[in-house]
């Protein structure tokens, strides 16, 4: 709904975290405020402190994220990379605060308005929805007046990108000679010969094959592995035991009638304006049949609904500022309001719809009640359950201890501590634990808990010789095939410098190998592999009429021999030549506002207490 109208919602204020170079603001959530920590220091740039409350607020969401992404490869020893990389973009933020506030840079209310609007997250069916709005922030853990502080800051802070853009240009001859070598086209072909079809044609010595063991040695062990018993508890499985009788539902339902109660709902227009006289001029309009949504998108004030007739879309109580709502719940459908003061201006109200409030009956709410029952109840067991699993399984053994809360004893396979099949936390735990005790509970997330038992452990031991012969000799005789296509390659470059074809051909016989003529190509072009045409078009311009051969590595296993025969430019008109400049504008302008970042983390005074991260 709109920020205008809106008594709770006034100021901007947010927290937002800012790279090298501005990106866009995205919701992924932040933490609550974190107690003890708001008297910590974690850095000062130029006098001004950055508190470690502030400091855990911007870290906490990076890392869930990180370990969302990472999933069970995530490990706790890239937490002090990441302090590090947080702690340098909020002391690049300030440092861009700072820069903004000497060059008076200040976002307007107005501007802020208009992002926030223009944002689809808070949009329902195309509409920004102050519902919508709320339930967004709430559930990524934003207050508005803290995220709008957040999109006010990105926009002061853009303003000093945009300031660059602006002033940034590129040379006609720049522009014409970088448009050439990006339309520029060559005609060549290839060879192609890949390691693996020469694999059979190589022999590994046996006692090449001792001696990079003997070399590599530490290399080759078998890594601790460790067998575990374990019971899990979990909330799905006892909410599987529950059973409720309709009774029973039909009393939880009158207990939580509330939740299946939608509030009433009222669809207004309104025409704000801020001076009494013209609200009144505007009232006698309406009142001899003007037409309101022409009124609206002519008089009103509220940048935000005018263009939409005045529409405010449909709204509970609570969400517009007192005056406004006191009169628009006290009106008939179709009517038309006087003139209502509010502290930003004069309100004409014209009520559209009433949507009463509506509870579900328990036969309709039925099924989502036995949901949030079990539910309910599940969680109130897991409670008491994991509390007895705790006590049991300091007190007895894990078979115990699932005979007694009849739980499923469970095994694992052996497993080492890069195994990515089991939990993370049973895994780092698994590894710690003596062959004869429990471990504690391990709280799994998502309402699993287990208790794990070390069954059998071996130690890490050396390979012999023997174990990993047969790895050395495929890894050996890659590395033999791959200088063997390398040196063909090298010989049909050579054979063609000096013009012997026969040779050429003797040699592509022997080996089974052709050209495959591929002519001409653009740089995007999909006649060949993108890593074919990245090699043809690095090598230089043929001369006085003749070719370019050149012998190419494209990665551990593939060589090509590529025949450049020509080059030429494009004689097409380049409607991309807009796109290009402002590709080119836009990535020496990164470029600037790297160095800008350079320039002033050089002159600021920073000290960064890296111990107290």
């Amino acid at each position: 709904m709109l920020s205008t109208i809106r008594n709770k919602f006034k100021g901007w204020i947010a927290y937002l975290i800012v790279g090298l170079i501005t990106i866009p603001f995205a919701l992924f959530g932040i933490s609550q405020y974190f107690t003890g920590a708001s008297n910590v220091v974690v850095a000062s740039i130029n006098d001004e402190e950055i508190s470690k409350t502030e400091f855990l607020a911007e870290f906490e969401p990076q890392k869930r994220r990180l370990q969302r992404t990472l999933n069970e490869k995530y490990d706790t020893g890239f937490d002090t990379e990441l302090k590090r990389g947080v702690i340098n973009q909020m002391v690049n933020k300030r440092l861009l605060d700072q820069l903004a506030e000497k060059m008076s840079h200040v976002t307007t209310t107005a501007e802020l308005n208009a992002t926030i609007q223009a944002n689809n997250a808070f949009a329902e069916e195309g509409k920004f929805s102050i519902e919508r709005y709320k339930q967004v922030l709430r559930t990524n853990g934003y207050t508005p007046a803290k995220y709008e502080l957040a999109q006010a800051q990105e926009l002061t802070q853009n303003q000093i990108k945009y300031n660059l853009l602006d002033s940034a240009f590129v040379l006609p001859a720049q522009l014409t000679r970088l448009q050439r070598l990006n339309a520029q086209q060559r005609n060549f072909s290839f060879i192609q010969l890949n390691a693996k079809d020469y694999i059979d044609k190589t022999k590994v010595a046996e006692q090449s094959i001792k001696n990079y063991y003997e070399d590599k040695k530490e290399s080759f062990f078998e890594s601790e592995q460790v067998k575990i018993d374990f019971v899990e508890l979990s909330l799905a499985e006892i909410a599987k035991k529950i059973s409720v009788s309709d009774e029973e539902l039909l009393a939880f339902y009158e207990e939580e009638k509330a939740r299946f109660t939608t509030d009433e709902e009222r669809q207004a227009q309104h025409i704000l304006l801020e001076d009494e006289e013209t609200a009144n001029k505007v009232l006698a309009l309406l009142k001899e049949g003007g037409d309101f949504a022409k009124l609206a998108t002519q008089y009103s004030q509220d940048s935000g609904s005018k263009e939409e007739a005045g529409d405010l879309g449909f709204f509970t109580r609570g969400v517009m500022t007192s005056a406004f709502e006191e009169r628009a719940f006290a009106m008939k459908e179709g009517e038309l309001s006087e003139l209502v003061k509010s502290e930003f201006g004069f309100h004409i109200i014209k009520l559209n719809k009433i949507k009463p409030a509506e509870t579900k009956s328990f036969d309709k709410a039925k099924e989502e009640l036995l949901e949030i029952y079990t539910q309910s109840q599940a969680q109130k067991d897991l409670y008491n359950l994991t509390e007895q699993m705790a006590n049991l399984a300091y007190e007895s053994t894990l078979k115990e201890l699932a005979e007694q809360m009849d739980l499923k004893l469970q095994s694992t396979e052996l497993f080492n501590r890069q195994d990515t099949k089991i939990d993370p936390q049973m895994l780092k735990v698994a590894f710690t634990l003596n062959a004869d005790e429990n471990s504690e509970v391990l709280d799994l997330g998502k309402s699993r808990y287990v208790v794990l038992r070390v069954k059998e452990k071996l130690a890490q031991r050396q390979k012999n010789f023997e174990e990993v012969k047969g790895e050395i000799t495929t890894y050996l005789a890659g590395l033999l095939s791959k200088t063997f296509i390398e040196n063909i390659a090298a010989q049909i470059v050579e054979h063609a410098k000096a013009g012997e074809t026969k040779a050429i051909t003797k040699l592509m016989d022997k080996n089974s190998l052709a050209w495959k003529n591929i002519g001409w190509v653009k740089r995007n072009s999909d006649k060949a592999d993108l890593a074919v045409i990245g090699k043809v078009f690095e090598l230089p311009k043929p001369t006085d009429g003749g070719s370019v051969l050149s012998a190419q590595s494209l990665d551990d296993t593939t060589t090509v021999v590529i025949d450049l025969s020509a080059v030429k430019e494009s004689e097409e008109k380049a409607p991309e030549l807009q796109a290009l400049e402002d590709s080119l504008i836009i990535f020496e302008t990164d470029e600037m506002f790297v160095n800008i970042i350079q320039t002033l983390r050089s002159k600021a005074e920073i000290t960064i207490y890296n111990e107290r991260l």
